[in-house]
């Protein structure tokens, strides 16, 4: 039910049992509405307020999931500097708190493996989300399977959900609270995004 690619990890991921330490704030994809195409280091962003207002409560939540569905392929980039502010700041708080992201707007289509040599520093920048620091990265497969791609059209490092909405409603029953990132610096339409037609990637 949960990923529809060959080489199915469980879930949650057991690298969040692993992770230890106060996690440090690395360098980030600048916020732009362009796409990315340069691998020099990047400036750190700052934490979603929503992670800022979570942090302020006696008990947090069992872990937390963003969520990005934006009609521009730019979200992500634009969005990773505040991914990872709040990850490090979940991480001074909890050095094993669990972070998931969940992407299922046009913004995913820019993990495929074709398009790793365009945005070179998103993709380095996303996998060592997931390697270094144990957040689980996961995109659409019912959406990707709408643009005729299949799971093994995404990097490796990514988790193809066979449906976004049902992973996100699958955290919440576990006890992640799901916050919704949106790129302010990006003039994106606020209707959903599924009701678009991006073309093939």
């Amino acid at each position: 039910m949960w990923i529809t690619r060959s080489r199915p990890r469980p879930f949650p991921l057991p690298a969040w049992l692993f992770v230890g330490g106060l996690i440090a704030m690395l360098a980030a994809p600048s916020l732009h509405a362009g796409p990315v195409t340069s691998s020099d280091p990047l400036p750190p962003g700052e934490p979603s307020a929503a992670v800022v207002e979570l942090l302020e409560r006696d008990k947090l939540p069992e872990g937390v999931v963003f969520e990005i569905i934006e009609n521009d392929r730019a979200a992500l980039s634009a969005l990773l500097p505040e991914i990872r502010a709040s990850v490090a700041r979940l991480r001074e708080r909890d050095p094993d708190y669990p972070v998931a992201v969940v992407s299922h707007g046009a913004e995913q289509f820019t993990l495929t493996r074709s398009e790793a040599t365009q945005h070179p520093s998103l993709h380095d920048e996303v996998e060592a989300l997931v390697r270094n620091e144990g957040v689980n990265v996961a995109v659409c497969g019912t959406f990707a399977d709408w643009r005729g791609l299949d799971a093994e059209a995404f990097a490796d490092f990514v988790e193809v959900a066979d449906r976004a909405p049902d992973r996100l409603d699958d955290y919440r029953e576990l006890g992640f609270e799901v916050i919704r990132l949106r790129p302010s610096l990006l003039d994106a339409p606020p209707e959903d995004p599924w009701e678009f037609d991006f073309g093939t990637p």
